[in-house]
């Protein structure tokens, strides 16, 4: 795969993902039918896109972040990879996370807008500004770069483990029993450590075995063959993960289907001739930044507009990435023209 194909595909992933995330965000049956029937339906049709496919959004996003880390990764390249990740996560993360707690100070003291938020007015005090900024307090999408930011500060010691076959493999079957087990590190989640540390693996040996990750997939039978061998591994996973089985009830089960997901998407793309994404699907990272607080804003509007009939349900919930794929393009282009070295903080220099 060239390098142009290769950055244009993750593009193509990452708004993908970005759209699946907006989804797991997006349930409002109870919001707009309450107990009624109706809304168990609802529910259950919601579930297929927000939970059923949208839950390899995130590994989805851990492990794409992960591959381009390594990619080409040696020791010298650490701080400059750091001091990158400084201005592309951490300084995006703690003025995102100012904004959202100083936006819920404001909109929880002004009465037209409180009852829309449903909070009581949050306090202003260091002890919880300090939860705001560092803890995402009051931005729970940021869960996701709290753990991306302890991932990258562990690169000295993911990187001499993941480079060779042998200790990357033992590490990665050491995490996997731990998720078996359902343990967990006091801050870093182990499953995120596991699609980190697989990725990280790929990406390290990507001009050996691990090439297969970029390079084009085979075609006619072979291309059969390889689909057919991802069935039954899926398949395999599944019957583990029936009742009385290894997997039943583990969480991972959960992690590797989700990864199996996110492989089968992106070979998926390797096999389309995708066009080259268009500007307004490189700001992943800034669309993931406001949807959160956009989306509950438009179902609760929603709730409050629309007919209480599944039908509006179902209707905001489908077309919520559109509602917010618009936003985020209107709202980019506002700042690029006004403020355009505000936006480049905002969204990380991308």
């Amino acid at each position: 795969m060239e390098e142009k194909q290769f950055h244009n595909q993750v593009y193509w992933i990452t708004f993908l993902f970005s759209l699946l995330v907006v989804w797991v965000h997006s349930f409002n049956a109870e919001l707009y039918l309450g107990a009624m029937q109706a809304a168990a339906g609802v529910k259950r049709l919601e579930w297929i896109l927000g939970e059923g496919l949208g839950q390899i959004s995130v590994p989805g996003f851990f492990m794409v972040s992960s591959y381009l880390f390594y990619r080409r990764f040696n020791w010298s390249r650490l701080l400059p990879k750091w001091k990158s990740r400084i201005r592309s996560i951490l300084v995006p993360y703690l003025i995102w996370n100012f904004l959202y707690y100083a936006g819920y100070v404001t909109a929880t003291r002004i009465p037209a807008i409180s009852g829309l938020i449903g909070k009581p007015p949050v306090p202003v005090t260091i002890m919880q500004s300090v939860d705001a900024l560092v803890n995402y307090a009051y931005n729970p999408v940021f869960w996701y770069l709290y753990q991306l930011i302890l991932l990258i500060a562990l690169a000295p010691v993911v990187y001499p483990v993941m480079k060779r076959t042998l200790t990357g493999a033992a590490a990665l079957g050491v995490i996997a029993f731990a998720l078996w087990h359902g343990w967990d590190f006091p801050h870093l989640n182990m499953d995120a450590l596991f699609y980190t540390c697989g990725a990280a693996y790929i990406s390290l040996h990507r001009d050996g075995w691990g090439r297969f990750a970029e390079s084009l997939p085979p075609r006619g039978g072979r291309r059969v063959l390889c689909w057919g061998a991802a069935v039954l591994l899926l398949a395999l996973v599944l019957f583990l993960s029936r009742p009385m089985a290894p997997l039943y009830a583990r969480p991972l089960s959960a992690v590797l289907k989700r990864i199996w997901g996110v492989c089968a998407v992106w070979f998926l793309l390797s096999g389309l001739p995708l066009p080259m994404a268009r500007d307004w699907m490189k700001h992943n990272f800034f669309l993931y930044a406001i949807h959160f607080a956009w989306v509950r804003l438009f179902n609760k509007a929603g709730a409050i507009l629309l007919p209480p009939v599944p039908a509006s349900a179902l209707s905001m919930f489908l077309l919520m990435p559109l509602f917010m794929v618009i936003i985020s393009s209107l709202l980019r282009k506002c700042l690029q023209s006004v403020v355009p070295g505000v936006y480049r903080v905002l969204s990380g220099n991308r």
